[in-house]
């Protein structure tokens, strides 16, 4: 009868534990000017240095404001003011040979330059804005959408 009690407490304080390390992270805050912030599920979260970016996030950068991003690839991301960014997809997994990164780009100004996936697989990273799809040969771009 103990050892149920305790596998039943052992359980019960396993699941109350909030789910930390369900979504790899896909990036990092590198730089920070301003108010940065991310829409992850339905929760708006204030981002700072250091903070972790994740598959499907949607990046605002406010008036005055800017973000430096590098991806676990190595692909740096500079977003300018007033700039609206969602990772759709963000897959880095080059031992079993998955790379991918689709990145929706809806208003405002943007650097890319290349990492590993760019470098290995241009075919396989795709930014898309209101008007185009850019599919990536080069190694650096820079790109600005009106609003």
């Amino acid at each position: 009868m103990k050892k149920l009690f305790i596998f039943l407490l052992l359980v019960q304080v396993f699941f109350a534990l909030p789910s930390q390390g369900s979504e790899l992270s896909i990036g990092k805050i590198k730089t920070l000017t301003g108010t940065v912030s991310v829409l992850r599920g339905s929760k708006e979260i204030i981002l700072n240095i250091g903070d972790s970016i994740y598959q499907n996030d949607v990046l605002h950068t406010s008036a005055d404001s800017a973000a430096g991003i590098i991806f676990e690839d190595d692909t740096i991301l500079t977003l300018g003011p007033k700039t609206e960014l969602a990772v759709d997809e963000y897959l880095f997994a080059p031992e079993k040979g998955g790379l991918s990164m689709f990145i929706r780009m809806l208003r405002g100004t943007a650097s890319y330059i290349s990492g590993i996936i760019g470098r290995q697989s241009p075919e396989s990273v795709k930014f898309q804005t209101p008007d185009a799809i850019i599919a990536i040969r080069g190694t650096h771009f820079l790109v600005r959408v009106k609003e």
